[in-house]
């Protein structure tokens, strides 16, 4: 497979614009040698990207899949972009940092309102994803600091623990399973699940539980695990999820489930790469804050 730069190029211009026009016009060609490039690149990778319908190309799912391995190495570029611009404007250094939604929306924002406040010179970038994602982009060294569910154990980077603790059912207050003290698999079944994605820690111990137990649920939905206490704050449904993203929904009563099912907040960095003390920091900040706010969790 031999390909040309600027046929991954075409390739970024149309997923970009949706249109062949305007990746000629951010390319600065014409139409034909956009459609021309398109065309080789589809021989060169031998897949078919994308539906002609008249003048117009639809992105099928082949090239939805190629579009995110392209858009990481032009996010590479970026990244060496940004850092020969603070190179040549002697500004600080730039930490890129990234975090599933449950501390993003809870503890990072106002550790990194103080860090800003105390050393103006540092630049930030601070995007919300998916653990799966964090992990991959932090393989990759595209960002300098992650914020994930899991185990020190098996993420498979260097990992410092933050805080360990336990999954809750979260519910409305007047859900008939608020009544209960604790809740068991058996209890749950009745009633629409609304669960976090099948890769998550979470719902993998959970589905083996169900398992276990000979049980399936009526009706689930599955989501993020801050679209779940959304939902269950809609009352559609009973959340299983992580103490911190429930905390943030103050209408929701929680119960403990049993058996327990662990989960892990985690802090990961690339591998091979050198230590920053700032990270270290916001490491401690964000150990704290959880160890404040989750009674019980322990930090292993």
């Amino acid at each position: 497979m031999r390909l040309h730069p600027r046929q991954v190029e075409a390739f970024r211009g149309i997923m970009l614009t949706g249109s062949i026009t305007l990746a000629a016009q951010m390319m600065n060609v014409t139409q034909p040698a956009v459609s021309r490039l398109i065309r080789d690149f589809e021989i060169a990778v031998d897949l078919r990207l994308f539906d002609r319908d008249g003048r117009r190309l639809v992105a099928r799912a082949e090239a939805i899949r190629l579009y995110r391995e392209v858009e990481r190495f032009y996010l590479g570029l970026d990244h060496i972009g940004a850092i020969a611009d603070d190179i040549r404007g002697s500004r600080g250094m730039r930490l890129r940092i990234a975090a599933m939604p449950a501390l993003a929306a809870s503890c990072l924002p106002e550790i990194l309102s103080g860090l800003m406040g105390a050393q103006p010179d540092v630049s930030v970038v601070f995007d919300v994803e998916s653990t799966d994602h964090i992990c991959d982009m932090i393989t990759n060294h595209h960002y300098d600091l992650g914020f994930v569910f899991g185990s020190p154990r098996h993420a498979g980077l260097p990992a410092q623990p933050l805080a360990t603790t336990h999954a809750v059912v979260a519910m409305r207050r007047d859900h008939p399973l608020a009544a209960l003290p604790g809740i068991t698999p058996r209890d749950l079944v009745a009633y629409r699940l609304l669960l976090p994605g099948r890769k998550t820690p979470v719902r993998q111990s959970f589905d083996t539980i169900l398992a276990q137990a000979g049980l399936s649920p009526a009706t689930l939905m599955e989501t993020s695990m801050a679209n779940c206490c959304s939902f269950a704050a809609r009352g559609d449904g009973v959340a299983i999820s992580d103490p911190v993203t429930v905390d943030a929904r103050g209408e929701l009563v929680t119960r403990l489930f049993t058996p327990e099912i662990e989960i892990s907040y985690v802090a990961i960095r690339p591998p091979q790469a050198p230590g920053f003390l700032l990270a270290d920091e916001i490491i401690d900040k964000a150990k704290a804050w959880l160890g404040a706010r989750l009674p019980g969790a322990s930090s292993r």
